[in-house]
């Protein structure tokens, strides 16, 4: 388990006894970004504290140690985050529980376009945490390389390497392995010389050569069930595999066609990668991961628009209340606005829609209102980002959907 996964579960249960009373704050820390040059949200960060006077224990005072423990923890530097999500609560007892978490990853609707920061008191504000655990997809990387191969987990922006995922092969199978995979590159690599180029098939009598036996076809065969068992286990949505070209197009033939649909990208192996640290695995395939995902994102635009699927801020808004949309797509940088009739709950994209329901619509941020609604309303949630949200806000109208009926 991640360490990240471990202090969730904690979380979880402290605030599962935290009815009310609880602040919650919420910050971008990317330090690659200017804005945050010299932890300048720190400072941002207080001046919303400041804003909040309930912050204050039973006799109306303002809780000063559970203030000075906030700024303590706000304090504390973590230089790799990219957003800070913080929790403070004092229980019945007067016992404090206060809890820190260093995302390396990014939140959706938090990401503010002032001030970057939410701060609230009052019921635990964790519905942008839960959404990124059950929205970002866990991910594996595998890299097929030397005398044994590498499995990664990926969660939340955190990588693990994972030692028990090839139990059953033994050091012995790994060296054969491994010099048989030698001899295949390196026949490959002659052929390339030769006119005519590279054939991605050996003739039989060259795969007598490379030893590419039975025992190989076998334990190619065991390696790729071992890693379906393991993907299954950990719910791994995308798999990257890193090796030479020849030797992940072979593996991936061994894959049942369900885990080969999880494979997002196959790229090649980088000179340090057989001693690299999990975190420098990361640091080199983040990248992959993220083309991937923006590449869903692309692809699930176009679906909206061949199934049919809907857009249009208010005919979007209609179909979720009449509990029509499976799939709520909007941009990751939310900063739409909605008419809102109090009593009723009802919202719509323009003043004029909402007054068919109420005489008097209040004008406000979508993105307070976007996880009740989705709940409410059985809707899954989507934001998308780079390409896929400039498209959704030019050519879209803000906001799209898939359709139950």
């Amino acid at each position: 388990m991640l360490a990240i996964e471990k202090q969730l579960d904690g979380l979880r249960q402290w605030l599962s006894a935290a009815q009310d009373n609880v602040l919650s704050i919420y910050a971008d820390v990317h330090p690659g970004k200017p804005e945050n040059a010299g932890r300048a949200w720190v400072k941002r960060v207080k001046n919303a504290l400041k804003e909040i006077p309930e912050i204050r224990d039973r006799q109306g005072k303002r809780d000063e140690p559970l203030y000075d423990q906030v700024m303590s923890l706000l304090e504390a530097d973590r230089p790799e985050a990219r957003t800070l999500a913080l929790f403070a609560h004092r229980d019945a007892e007067g016992r404090l529980h206060l809890e820190r978490l260093d995302l390396q990853v990014e939140l959706p609707v938090v990401d503010l376009a002032r001030g970057r920061v939410e701060a609230r008191y009052g019921v635990p504000y964790v519905t942008p945490l839960w959404f990124a655990v059950d929205e970002y997809e866990r991910a594996g990387i595998l890299l097929l390389a030397g005398a044994r191969w590498r499995f990664f987990e990926v969660f939340l922006g955190e990588i693990r390497e994972g030692e028990e995922v090839f139990p059953q092969i033994s050091a012995s199978d790994w060296k054969e392995l491994e010099e048989s995979s030698r001899r295949i590159s390196a026949e490959l690599g002659a052929r390339s010389l030769r006119p005519g180029g590279r054939f991605e098939k050996l003739s039989p009598r060259e795969r007598a050569a490379a030893r590419t036996s039975a025992w190989l076809h076998r334990l190619y065969g065991t390696l790729a069930r071992l890693l379906e068992q393991t993907a299954d286990r950990l719910a791994i949505e995308r798999l990257v595999l890193a090796g030479e070209q020849w030797q992940t197009s072979h593996f991936e033939t061994y894959l049942s066609r369900h885990m080969q649909h999880r494979v997002a990208a196959r790229v090649p192996l980088w000179p340090e990668a057989q001693q690299a640290s999990p975190a420098a695995v990361w640091r080199q395939l983040e990248p992959v991961l993220l083309e991937a995902e923006r590449r869903g994102e692309l692809k699930l635009l176009e679906e909206i628009r061949e199934r049919p699927g809907l857009w249009g801020a208010d005919a979007v808004l209609n179909a979720l209340q009449l509990g029509r949309v499976q799939l709520w797509v909007l941009p990751w940088s939310m900063d739409l606005k909605v008419w809102r009739c109090p009593e009723e709950g009802f919202v719509a994209a323009s003043r004029q829609t909402a007054e068919e329901v109420c005489a008097q619509p209040v004008e406000a941020a979508l993105r307070d209102h976007v996880w009740a609604l989705a709940r409410d309303y059985g809707a899954d949630l989507e934001f998308v980002r780079g390409e896929a949200e400039r498209r959704l806000m030019d050519e879209m109208g803000g906001m799209a959907a898939l359709l139950r009926w």
